[in-house]
C-alpha cells in the first residue's frame, strides 16, 4: 500500500538531547515529529496527533514508559499505534514488562541509527527515504549526524555539569543518578563512549547502600575531563 501522508513520529523522552537528536534524524528521513518529556503528555499527544509510531523511553518523571504503555493499551484511540522502547535502562524485567504491555520493539541506548530506522521501517511497513542534498551526497550521513549531536551535547554540558556538582555537594544521590542516566544514554550516540561508561559506573555505585563520595567525585572529574571544549571555550570548572 502506498502511503499518502508524511509519517509522524512521536518521541517521548525526558532527555533534551535524545529528543533533539531523534527530531533531527527523522526530519532527514522526511518524517514529521512531535516530542515531549513525560508519559502523561505522551498519551495526550498520541490521542490528539495520532502518530504512526511512538518512540518511548522507560525512565521518566511522573509517568514512566511501562506505565505509559499500560495506559495506552486500554485507550481505544491509541492502543494500536506501534511503540519502540528506546532506553538505556533496559534490563530483563523491564524488557519483559515492556513487551507484555504492548511494546513492539526494544532498542537499547546508545542506539545505532540504522537499527532504529530499520525498526521504524518495519512498523510502518515501508522504507523511509532520506533527503538527498546534491551538494553533500559524498558526506557520510551517520558521521554528519554524530558530529552535529556532539556539538549539541557539548553546548549543553555546562548546565549538566552544574547539576552534577550541586548534586554531589548536596549528597543528592537521586538527582545525580537521573542526570548520569540521561548522559549515559547519549554518550556513545554522540561519539563519546567513555562518557557513557563512566556514567554507567556512577549509576551503579549510586545504587549501593553505602556510597563512597570520594570515589563519586573522582569519577565526576574524569567525566568532566572527557568532554572536549569547543571553539566557544566553555569553562567547565564553573
Amino acid at each position: 500500500m502506498i502511503r499518502t501522508k508524511i509519517p509522524l513520529i512521536l518521541i517521548v523522552d525526558d532527555s533534551d538531547l535524545t529528543r533533539t537528536s531523534l527530531t533531527r534524524l527523522f526530519e532527514e528521513y522526511n518524517c514529521r515529529t512531535e516530542s515531549c518529556e513525560d508519559g502523561i503528555y505522551g498519551i495526550q499527544k498520541a490521542i490528539s496527533h495520532k502518530p504512526d509510531v511512538i518512540i518511548l523511553d522507560i525512565l521518566m518523571p511522573n509517568l514512566d514508559g511501562i506505565k505509559t504503555l499500560q495506559i495506552k493499551k486500554v485507550i481505544d484511540e491509541v492502543k494500536n499505534i506501534p511503540v519502540i522502547i528506546l532506553s538505556g535502562n533496559v534490563n530483563k524485567s523491564n524488557m519483559l514488562a515492556a513487551m507484555e504491555n504492548g511494546a513492539d520493539k526494544v532498542i537499547i541506548k546508545p542506539f545505532n541509527i540504522d537499527e532504529l530506522v530499520e525498526a521504524v521501517n518495519e512498523l510502518l511497513g515501508e522504507k523511509l527515504e532520506r533527503k538527498i542534498n546534491p551538494e553533500i551526497q559524498s558526506i557520510n550521513f551517520q558521521d554528519e549526524i554524530v558530529n552535529d549531536l556532539q556539538k549539541i551535547f557539548i553546548e549543553s554540558f555546562p548546565s549538566q555539569k552544574k547539576i552534577i556538582v550541586d548534586s554531589v555537594s548536596m549528597r543528592d544521590r537521586n538527582k545525580l543518578r537521573v542526570i548520569c542516566h540521561q548522559i549515559k544514554g547519549v554518550g556513545r550516540t554522540v561519539g563519546l563512549p567513555q562518557v557513557s561508561d563512566i556514567c554507567r559506573n556512577l549509576e551503579f555505585n549510586l545504587a549501593s547502600d553505602k556510597i563512597d563520595w570520594n570515589f563519586i567525585m573522582n569519577q565526576c572529574e574524569k567525566l568532566f575531563s572527557l568532554v572536549p571544549k569547543t571553539q566557544f571555550e566553555f569553562n567547565l570548572e564553573k
